[in-house]
């Protein structure tokens, strides 16, 4: 179990509405597609068209966001990218690049180039983060702000660093600069949140309190990075919903990780713990 620096104990206490599954047993319900909360991304690393098109058919209405992952998109054949973005339009699922893009336009002064390429090929949807980039949140705003008011874009901002730690309070004011300049929903950097065995409750619990839990998505850590791994991605996931509730926002989850993501929302993968979870139907949940 990850530490926590204090538990925020925002987690749903109250038995949850039920639905009757196809084996008869009862589920928590979760709020159908399109939701505005209880949000899953996932993050593509070039799924093949086929290969992505069964993932979208079996697992498709627990999906509402994918981001095809890094540079991915800009090494990719611009037909076979084209397929991809059809196949996750057509079963209602959002689209962004990896924030990486917007980063290394603003260092090459290609943004607005970047964003007509955007818009072109169809992404409904733009990551703006700077994880490896120093600039002012003014200038931060001003990338918002374009990709919103000049392009249309819902724009997703992301507040952290791969490399350092903010202070709690430069990650309130980021927050605040990306909400004031228009993003519709903020990532929060996993490694800002969760490093090692450690969570920043603390200050996970001082973002719900100001910003509500539905305007911003947890990212989990990738496995792909030094120190990170499955195992630690799922206790990272099961205690969010443990203590943030099930319709907490969850972002990079791998394709095979979609269905227990599902499960443990409705607290039924495999522990009682989660207080609104199915063992809470029965009395039972929240031990």
């Amino acid at each position: 179990m990850p530490s926590a620096e204090n538990s925020p104990g925002t987690g749903a206490s109250a038995a949850p509405q039920a639905t009757e599954t196809v084996l008869g047993v009862r589920m928590p319900a979760r709020q159908p597609k399109p939701r505005d909360r209880g949000l899953t991304m996932m993050i593509d690393w070039g799924l093949p068209p086929l290969y992505q098109a069964d993932v979208v058919k079996t697992a498709g209405p627990f999906i509402d966001m994918a981001k095809i992952a890094g540079s991915i998109a800009g090494l990719m054949d611009e037909e076979v990218l084209l397929e991809k973005l059809r196949l996750y339009r057509e079963a209602d699922i959002s689209t962004s690049q990896g924030g990486l893009f917007v980063e290394l336009a603003v260092m090459q002064g290609r943004v607005q180039l970047l964003f007509e390429n955007l818009a072109r090929l169809g992404f409904d949807a733009v990551e703006v983060s700077d994880n490896l980039l120093d600039w002012s949140l003014e200038e931060k705003q001003q990338v918002i702000a374009s990709a919103r008011e000049e392009f249309g874009f819902r724009v997703l901002g992301e507040v952290g660093k791969k490399e350092g730690t903010l202070t709690d309070s430069q990650v309130m004011a980021d927050l605040d600069a990306c909400f004031e300049a228009g993003a519709a929903l903020v990532f929060l950097e996993a490694y800002e949140f969760f490093s090692g065995e450690r969570i920043r409750a603390d200050l996970i619990q001082s973002i719900a309190r100001r910003f509500g839990l539905e305007r911003v998505i947890f990212e989990l850590p990738v496995v792909i990075l030094p120190g990170v791994s499955r195992e630690f991605k799922h206790r990272v996931t099961a205690w969010l919903v443990r203590e943030l509730g099930t319709e907490v926002n969850l972002a990079n989850l791998e394709w095979d990780e979609i269905w227990i993501a599902e499960m443990t929302r409705r607290g039924a993968g495999g522990d009682t713990s989660h207080p609104g979870g199915a063992y809470s139907l029965t009395g039972h949940g929240g031990s």
